[in-house]
């Protein structure tokens, strides 16, 4: 199974997600893929206010640093855990901007697919993966080729998991509106 969660940067949705993803483990163990490396000071306090947030939930969560390919990681699981991504928009970053791929559209898409096929991978050894992403479109698509690929492929990846996905949600304001699927409760 799989649930995305998407919203706008600290709308509350990696907070909704881990909410979600302890809901779904029904006494599984529980995998975080942090896809963020912390590269800066701000970046850095996020990450350590994430982990503190799940510290003082009381839930333990295997923590996995995975910046990248996040297929090799389904040997890792069994069919009762639940992995959360977090998050998707890092994640493609991250595979995409390593090299030069961002510079065609043919292999940005190439990425993309992979990417897909790593959720895939992992959705199919456990019972679910939640999937947290930012919505980067309200603003339009800047000219520059970079970024130009990077939005389009990230719309692509979107649409693809949110097809495949039993739930989707996005959160605004901390609130969750479910747009496919049941929330789980």
């Amino acid at each position: 199974m799989i649930v995305f969660v998407s919203g706008a940067v600290r709308s509350g949705k990696s907070e909704a997600a881990e909410a979600c993803a302890r809901r779904l483990a029904d006494g599984g163990r529980l995998h975080y893929f942090a896809t963020a490396r912390a590269a800066d000071a701000e970046m850095a306090a996020r990450i350590r206010r994430h982990q503190e947030r799940r510290t003082a939930s009381g839930t333990h969560w295997t923590v996995w640093e995975a910046p990248a390919r996040l297929g090799r990681f389904a040997l890792s699981l069994h069919p009762s855990d639940v992995a959360l991504i977090d998050c998707l928009t890092v994640w493609l970053a991250n595979e995409l901007f390593s090299g030069n791929s961002w510079r065609t559209e043919e292999a940005s898409f190439a990425i993309a697919r992979r990417l897909l096929d790593d959720v895939r991978s992992l959705a199919d050894v456990c019972r679910a993966v939640v999937i947290v992403s930012n919505e980067l479109f309200s603003g339009g698509v800047p000219a520059d080729p970079g970024t130009f690929h990077y939005m389009k492929t990230l719309g692509w990846l979107h649409q693809q998991l949110v097809a495949e996905a039993a739930a989707a949600a996005v959160v605004e304001c901390g609130l969750v509106r479910v747009k496919k699927g049941r929330w789980p409760q």
